[in-house]
């Protein structure tokens, strides 16, 4: 069974409005979290406007820095550093324009077919996490959601003391 989630970010003139991407697969913050430590260590260079950018261009099937291989399913594309997007409908064999940005106030979270709700934070490069109803269990720093894996994919000029696994918990 899969753990759907959002991910995405605070409007930044609407706090409590939230610009999201839904997630289908490994929505579970001890999936997320560190998932999304690597995109920003990797794909985004430390930069957590940029992960912020890189989750929001499609709602995906599933995220996966490592991400090699092609779909079988139409629409559907690995993005590099990221994951593998989540398939389009098609139209007499066309594939549709993705669906846009989703966009809703926390409040309302728990009418979303999704068990998380991961908003990023760009100015601290923190990630808050939030139940289905949008209640906020904890905020945790990229940083600290990094595997040893992903922390020595950085140059050693840049690298920073590695979390332990209990910094997830």
């Amino acid at each position: 069974m899969s753990t759907h989630c959002y991910i995405g970010a605070a409007d930044p003139d609407n706090p409590h409005l939230v610009h999201a991407r839904f997630v289908l697969f490994d929505g579970h913050p001890t999936v997320v979290l560190p998932t999304l430590a690597a995109i920003w260590a990797g794909h985004a260079r430390h930069d957590a406007r940029a992960l912020i950018t890189a989750i929001l261009a499609s709602d995906w099937e599933h995220l996966d820095p490592d991400i090699a291989a092609a779909s079988g399913f139409a629409g559907q594309r690995p993005v590099r550093g990221v994951g593998m997007t989540l398939a389009c409908t098609t139209t007499d064999g066309v594939v549709d324009a993705p669906e846009p940005v989703s966009v809703f106030p926390l409040c309302h979270a728990g009418h979303l077919d999704a068990e998380w709700i991961y908003l990023i934070e760009a100015d601290t490069a923190t990630i808050a996490v939030h139940t289905d109803d949008g209640t906020h269990i904890g905020t945790y720093p990229l940083t600290g959601c990094l595997h040893p894996t992903a922390a020595d994919r950085r140059p050693p000029q840049s690298r920073e003391p590695r979390a332990t696994a209990g910094a997830l918990r």
